[in-house]
C-alpha cells in the first residue's frame, strides 16, 4: 500500500488529536490545591502586614496602589465563586483589634484628597469602566 505525503499528514494528525484527547480523560489538574496553597500564603501575609502597620504608617504611593488592587483582584474572585459557582462561604472570626466597619465608613473618605482631575473613563468592558493610565503607573503595576 502506497501512501502519499498528504494522507500520512493525516494519519499522524488522527493520532495525535487521539492522544491529546486520552491526556485529557485521566489527567486531573489540582489546580484547587494550588489556590488554597496561594491564599494561605497571602493570608499569612496580609495578618503579618497588618500587625505591621500604625494607622499613621505613611506608604509610598505604589505600595497603596499594590494593597488596593490585590484588595480588589481577591474581592472579585471571592464574588465570582460565591455567586457564579455557589460556593457557601463562612466570615471568618478574626481577632485583628479593629472591626472592619471602621475603616469602611465615611470618615476614612475625606482623608485622600483627590489631585488633578477627574478621569473620565475612556469605554466600559464587561460592565466595569476601563480608564487610561500613564506609561509610569503601568510599569509600577506590573512590577
Amino acid at each position: 500500500m502506497k501512501i502519499n505525503e498528504n494522507k500520512l499528514k493525516q494519519i499522524i494528525n488522527e493520532e495525535m488529536m487521539m492522544i491529546d484527547d486520552k491526556s485529557h480523560v485521566d489527567h486531573v489538574d489540582e489546580e484547587g490545591g494550588m489556590a488554597k496553597s496561594q491564599l494561605y500564603k497571602m493570608a499569612k501575609y496580609a495578618i503579618m502586614l497588618h500587625d505591621a502597620l500604625d494607622d499613621d504608617t505613611q506608604l509610598e504611593a505604589w505600595v497603596q496602589s499594590k494593597i488596593t488592587i490585590a484588595s480588589e483582584y481577591l474581592g472579585k474572585v471571592k464574588h465570582y465563586l460565591e455567586y457564579e459557582m455557589g460556593l457557601e462561604m463562612e466570615d471568618p472570626e478574626l481577632e485583628l483589634g479593629y472591626h472592619e466597619e471602621e475603616y469602611d465608613s465615611e470618615e476614612y473618605e475625606d482623608e485622600v484628597e483627590p489631585k488633578g482631575q477627574d478621569a473620565e473613563p475612556m469605554m466600559v468592558v464587561d460592565g466595569e469602566e476601563v480608564y487610561e493610565i500613564g506609561e509610569e503607573d503601568a510599569d509600577l503595576m506590573e512590577s
